[in-house]
């Protein structure tokens, strides 16, 4: 899969989720995935996550609760990890009507996971070089949005308040 795709897998999007590909050299795709932390509550962060989607006119089309999965199946102490996937069927139709291969980018997801006490916020953002300048202004505008929702989840919107500012995913924890 090249650098072009922004469905990373469930394997990557779990390896991002523990913190394994944290180091850039290993991550393959470290400029375009953002990482912040805060100290607002698991729960908090999602229902944020969640209302800033859908405040954009995104649909929540899944929910990975990797945590409370893993959690069920008699790992008692994992903490809580989720994968939030969202899309829009306007900005998917406008995206692929420009190219069809951009399929592979859909749909959008953000990580939410506890870390050393924090709640981590994982964003993957869409890349920004395709050969059509029309898809890289798409991308461009998306990932505008998809900042927007991070951000809406660090600001001091309910208990809580973000310790850091949004940062490449090879610079925090």
């Amino acid at each position: 899969m090249t650098c072009k795709a922004l469905c990373l897998c469930v394997p990557v999007a779990l390896c991002v989720l523990v913190g394994a590909c944290s180091d850039p050299s290993t991550a393959g795709h470290s400029d375009l995935i953002v990482r912040a932390t805060t100290d607002k509550s698991f729960q908090d962060v999602v229902d944020e996550l969640e209302f800033a989607i859908s405040e954009r006119n995104f649909r929540i089309t899944g929910a990975n609760k990797i945590g409370s999965a893993l959690r069920e199946r008699g790992y008692k102490d994992f903490p809580d990890m989720q994968v939030i996937h969202f899309c829009s069927l306007e900005y998917a139709r406008e995206a692929l009507e420009i190219d069809p291969g951009y399929l592979a980018m859909m749909p959008c997801r953000i990580t939410v996971h506890v870390q050393a006490g924090m709640t981590v916020i994982s964003l993957i953002l869409l890349p920004e070089n395709h050969p059509d300048p029309r898809v890289n202004a798409f991308a461009r505008r998306m990932n505008d949005m998809l900042r927007e929702i991070m951000e809406f989840a660090l600001e001091e919107n309910a208990p809580g308040t973000a310790s850091t500012k949004p940062e490449p995913a090879g610079s925090g924890p």
